[in-house]
């Protein structure tokens, strides 16, 4: 499943560099967002799991587009550094 983020769609807030020990403990857990966001592993690799049955082992230089409201959760390697960036709805 190729998923990418709509073309209106243009940069908004992103999260500070997370590793496994760091990350909130939310992550970890089946939760969602109500926009667009990617997933953006730096180092390691960070699994990430959502209920479109979509079971990726994102490694160093991968992005896993996350679509809103849609429950997922992530399990960072113990050397995984990553951030999540999110949209906002851009002019059409």
């Amino acid at each position: 499943m190729n998923i990418e983020i709509p073309g209106a769609a243009v940069p908004g807030r992103r999260t500070p560099v997370f590793t496994a020990e760091s990350m909130p403990a939310a992550l970890a857990k089946k939760h969602r967002t109500t926009v667009w966001a990617e997933l953006v592993v730096l180092e390691g690799t960070v699994l990430f799991v959502d209920e479109e049955s979509r079971n990726v082992a994102a490694t160093a230089g991968s992005r896993v587009v996350i679509m809103p409201n849609t429950y997922h959760q992530v399990a960072p390697s113990g050397d995984a550094q990553f951030y999540v960036q999110f949209y906002e709805q851009g002019s059409p």
